[in-house]
């Protein structure tokens, strides 16, 4: 059955009108965000870019004056109540910059996932989004090569030349707004340089390769020149160099699972090319890590599972607040009182940052939206609509890694909109063959 999808009035009840035209084609702000990433790097906003460009989108769905929303969205509406409420909890002043960062991120992905789903298919077709969605994989790819060859480089960027002393002295604004190529860490016993551009960290570059990676390959058949199918196949197998350096088991794992899971869904479907190619990927992926040089950097990783302790205490931390406050949890992440030097409790996963700062309301909200978004998805049988499934089961499999703020949900805001825009097309053209069916049946008797 279609979804029943709501409208929701910006306008006093007016009815939906067609904003004013601006010169610029619709859905640039998207095209902008995505092709654009590595300007927005240099410049030192590529944690603030999300927010900036929120703003146009939101002048877009004030102009049009009536917005539709799927059935469901009240999910996220509750969790962003809840995520308000919370910080009646915050103890200090300090920790309100932390919590106004991830609200005001909260809603801009919210207004990203409106405006993506409002735009004109005619115009804006999801061919236009996934491969704008692949330009930003390759980009992201070509910054994990470049951090390899030039691990240490890092730019002072303009936006940080504008930060007034006293916030610019903070080492968590350094890092939001300087542009560096990885980090480098010595963990496994060596100077082992991780990819982070385009991007702060570098568990953002995994997740984010690990969610734009099926994009890439819903962009494969979308493709018209057979060159540039080409250059994306020989990058998707290159890729897996700056994957494995990076050592990001999130990344693995994740990845790894999601190509299973798409396996096993062609394979159900009786698809026998697609199961082939993505069968054939993964034998790819399995002969280059077991018979090169990166067999290395694996058994090193897995023979140095130096953050698995840690991780578990956050872990066990964070449920043991949640528990001590289940209503509205702390507002935000804490510090630890028992690992000195470690990550605030809430940060080592975003299902745990839920958790520990929104308690057990906010995160049943959080995961409600989540799987309801996955479930609407799962009709997807191949080709993109399969791909933007796959997506969204890889990002909830890293909520458990990554906190995923502020790349990873925004990126998954945009890919849950696309899918149920496809599913409310085919199931519009599905009611339109019936009605054309019945009519024909009726003419003939």
């Amino acid at each position: 059955m279609p979804e029943r999808i709501d409208d929701l009035s910006l306008a006093n009840g007016a009815p939906a009108a067609a904003p004013r035209r601006t010169g610029l084609p619709d859905g640039w702000p998207v095209l902008a965000l995505f092709g654009a990433f590595p300007i927005w790097w240099a410049l030192g906003l590529s944690s603030l870019i999300w927010i900036i460009m929120a703003v146009p989108m939101l002048a877009w769905l004030l102009a049009r004056g009536r917005v539709r929303v799927p059935k469901g969205f009240g999910l996220w509406l509750a969790f962003l109540f809840w995520m308000l409420l919370s910080a009646t909890q915050l103890d200090e002043a300090r920790r309100w910059y932390a919590f106004s960062y991830r609200a005001v991120l909260y809603l801009s992905m919210t207004v990203m996932f409106v405006y993506v789903f409002n735009l004109p298919r005619s115009s804006v077709p999801a061919r236009k989004i996934v491969l704008a969605l692949t330009l930003f994989w390759a980009t992201v790819i070509g910054f994990g090569f470049a951090a390899l060859a030039a691990p240490d480089l890092r730019l002072t960027t303009p936006a940080s030349l504008l930060l007034p002393a006293s916030i610019e002295a903070n080492p968590f604004v350094q890092d939001l707004f300087a542009a560096r190529l990885a980090q480098v860490q010595t963990f496994i016993g060596y100077a082992l340089p991780r990819p982070a551009a385009p991007f702060t960290y570098t568990n953002e570059w995994g997740g984010a390769v690990g969610l734009l990676t099926p994009m890439a390959l819903a962009g494969l058949g979308m493709l018209r020149s057979y060159l540039t199918r080409n250059m994306v196949r020989l990058l998707l197998v290159a890729s897996l160099v700056p994957i494995v350096i990076s050592a990001n088991r999130g990344l693995w794992v994740g990845l790894g699972a999601g190509l299973v899971y798409a396996a096993a869904r062609v394979a159900l479907r009786g698809n026998a090319r697609a199961l082939v190619a993505i069968l054939g990927f993964l034998a790819v992926i399995a002969a280059l890590v077991t018979l090169t040089p990166l067999e290395r950097y694996v058994s090193d990783r897995l023979a140095h599972q130096h953050s698995n302790e840690r991780r578990e205490s956050l872990t066990t931390q964070a449920i043991t607040g949640a528990l001590e406050r289940p209503l509205l949890g702390y507002g935000g992440p804490r510090e630890s009182p028992d690992l000195v030097n470690a990550p605030e409790i809430g940060t080592h996963g975003q299902v745990y940052l839920v958790l520990f700062s929104q308690g057990i309301p906010g995160l049943a909200f959080f995961l409600g939206w989540w799987l309801w978004a996955l479930w609407v998805s799962h009709r997807g049988a191949t080709g993109p609509p399969l791909w933007c499934h796959v997506m969204l089961l890889i990002g909830m499999l890293e909520f458990l890694y990554y906190d995923m703020m502020p790349t990873q949900l925004h990126l998954m805001m945009v890919v849950a909109a696309v899918a149920w825009r496809e599913q409310e097309a085919q199931a519009a053209a599905a009611q339109r063959r019936s009605g054309t069916e019945t009519r024909e049946t009726v003419a003939t008797r």
